[in-house]
């Protein structure tokens, strides 16, 4: 069995066209950490430009992408990620974890 991270803009929240699937995971678990790192690189990109917590959020939720895979919850681990900056390359490097490179 594989497993899928579907990913998309919130500018254009569920419209087909904005989205777009992340297929062949070998398990649920490493499509969630595609996806946390995912959301964790959209966080850092718009912090320089967002430094308030409030601000940062408001950001993301308005135009950052976002990712969505099993058992992966985004309001949590987004209001980690505005808590505890990112201090790693790995923490941000979803692309690492894609399994169609």
């Amino acid at each position: 069995m594989s497993h899928s991270v579907l990913c998309g803009d919130f500018a254009h929240y569920q419209d087909p066209d904005e989205e777009w699937s992340v297929d062949g995971f070998r398990t649920a678990d490493a499509a969630t950490e595609y996806a946390r790192r995912f959301i964790r690189d959209q966080v850092e990109g718009l912090r320089p430009e967002y430094p308030d917590p409030a601000a940062l959020e408001q950001a993301f939720l308005s135009f950052g992408e976002y990712a969505i895979a099993p058992g992966f919850d985004l309001k949590p681990w987004l209001a980690h990620c505005i808590a505890t900056p990112a201090t790693k390359r790995v923490e941000t490097d979803y692309q690492a974890l894609d399994p169609n490179t």
